[in-house]
């Protein structure tokens, strides 16, 4: 019997992903850029909240002591100037007749309901989980 597939949401994106049960390894995210534009914004926020706390403005105000001593510019840098000649991609571009946009990627083989395996391609069967495979823990104590 082969093993059913899961169904889920991307946690950035919300696209639809359907993995099969050899390939989940209990993703959240549909593609590796969703997951390290999460994990960016995840130390991000853990450096404002430490940043908030009495040491964290401590050590960073000591650090900026250091810079100012070595004569270095404390600030961040600026954004780069946009390029003049950007050209805007086709996908980008808002559809005037009314047509319905035409999705890419994950998002894609989810809703077009192809039971394939996100990752490898491969066939799944008609029935998905929504959810993670619990696994029972064997209990300690003994039997009675």
């Amino acid at each position: 019997m082969q093993a059913a597939g899961r169904l889920f949401l991307c946690a950035r994106c919300r696209a639809q992903v359907l993995i099969c049960g050899r390939c989940d390894r209990g993703q959240r995210y549909c593609t590796a850029e969703c997951s390290r534009t999460m994990r960016r914004a995840s130390v991000r926020d853990a450096g404002r909240r430490y940043q908030r706390t009495r040491r964290g403005r401590h050590l960073h105000a000591a650090r900026a002591r250091r810079y100012r001593a070595r004569n270095k510019i404390v600030t961040h840098q600026g954004s780069p100037a946009p390029a003049v000649d950007d050209v805007v991609p086709p996908a980008s571009i808002a559809v005037a007749g009314g047509q319905p946009e035409r999705l890419e990627g994950p998002a894609a083989t989810a809703t077009s309901r192809s039971s394939r395996c996100g990752r490898c391609c491969s066939r799944l069967p008609p029935f998905v989980r929504l959810d993670f495979v619990r696994r029972r823990r064997p209990s300690l104590d003994p039997p009675d």
